[in-house]
């Protein structure tokens, strides 16, 4: 991958003519902005509002005035409800600013990332779910990818679960020519750029590696599948994950190896392209290379020889060539031991905590300033 990032310095009119040619757009409409993170905040805040002023009043004019209005209450009261009035023309005028158009700074950013991406042949391909299942994307369901640029084999960009406080990642996916066990390569000598694992890995199925690896990777293996692993994890892909993969997890799950980190990236900067070229060119191709060779051999339709077999084809069945069986892994050595909160009963505590939390922010403040309002009309 030869990189060309002029589009992410291009004048603005020459991205915008290359842009109005492709005919591409790289942001759908479901994602969310900071525009709508904005509005919502600004109506938590106003119920807020309603809930101190209403309850202050309604205490004071209930319990302590025993139900008698003071010329301080009215003017309290006219004063305070030209307040949220205003408050609320701003809400309204919120509400339609957030549903314009990004601004041109927001566009040209999209589009700059877009023209990169088509001119090393990747096309803008967001997800509402997530595209594959993996230690980041437990369940495709609750997640989306944004940015996402994809390719036959290679995909990459950010991945955000849904629920709150479950992690943003970005990410480089490339597809391998079998399914492999499940592998998962924790970055350790990259301090806070990789990030923390999102789910925990029992620590029985780390396997120890010799040499400097194990001071940069700690490597989980199936039990079971500890051969397997060494087979996969030759000196060249301990070398190749060492020296251009540093920064990044290391996940193989079925057919596909996957680099991960922390944090979003922001596609229109130099770096983030610069790590998908040092790990497509430097880290994959001795990996790719493993993947081609193994095969699960427990199973019985994987635990043959190609040549013997293409023999015995040639003498029982002449002219007709023997096709290898379709490559697959035990289901013992499809996924590791992990404990992910973000799945099982841990998943269903979070989403209580989460539905909670919007109760408490939404649902009380409302319910308290209708109290404390219905205390002052019922008094008089």
């Amino acid at each position: 991958m030869k990189l060309d990032l002029r589009w992410l310095a291009a004048p603005e009119a020459e991205v915008a003519q290359a842009i109005a040619r492709v005919r591409k757009e790289s942001r759908p409409s479901w994602v969310p902005t900071k525009r709508q993170v904005l509005v919502h905040v600004n109506h938590c805040l106003m119920l807020w509002y309603l809930c101190i002023v209403w309850m202050t009043l309604g205490v004071r004019i209930d319990t302590l005035q025993d139900n008698r209005i003071e010329p301080r209450d009215t003017r309290d009261i006219v004063v305070l409800s030209a307040i949220f009035v205003v408050w609320l023309l701003g809400a309204i005028w919120l509400v339609r600013w957030s549903a314009r158009p990004p601004s041109r700074k927001a566009l040209m950013g999209e589009w700059r990332q877009t023209l990169t991406a088509l001119a090393h042949g990747f096309t803008p391909a967001s997800r509402r779910e997530a595209p594959f299942s993996s230690l980041i994307s437990p369940s495709r369901g609750n997640g989306y990818a944004h940015p996402r640029f994809v390719s036959p084999v290679v995909e990459f960009g950010n991945m955000m679960l849904r629920r709150p406080g479950t992690g943003e990642w970005h990410y480089l996916a490339v597809t391998l020519p079998a399914p492999m066990p499940h592998l998962i390569f924790e970055a350790v000598a990259a301090g806070k750029a990789a990030g923390s694992l999102p789910a925990g890995i029992k620590r029985s199925q780390r396997l120890p590696l010799e040499g400097d690896f194990d001071g940069a990777y700690r490597l989980f293996v199936p039990e079971g599948y500890e051969r397997d692993a060494l087979f996969v994890v030759t000196p060249d892909v301990m070398a190749a994950l060492v020296d251009h993969a540093h920064g990044f997890h290391v996940e193989l799950v079925d057919d596909r190896i996957l680099f991960f980190a922390a944090a979003q990236a922001d596609f229109t900067r130099e770096g983030p392209w610069r790590d998908v070229e040092r790990l497509l060119t430097g880290a994959v191709p001795p990996i790719l290379a493993s993947s081609a060779r193994y095969r699960d051999d427990r199973l019985p339709d994987q635990n043959y020889s190609p040549t013997v077999e293409t023999v015995r084809a040639a003498l029982e069945n002449p002219g007709q060539p023997w096709l290898a069986p379709p490559p697959r892994i035990r289901a013992t050595g499809q996924r590791l031991d992990a404990r992910d909160r973000r799945i099982g009963a841990w998943s269903v505590v979070g989403a209580v905590a989460w539905t909670l939390t919007l109760t408490i922010l939404y649902v009380v403040p409302g319910l308290f300033a209708f109290a404390g309002f219905m205390s002052i009309v019922d008094g008089k």
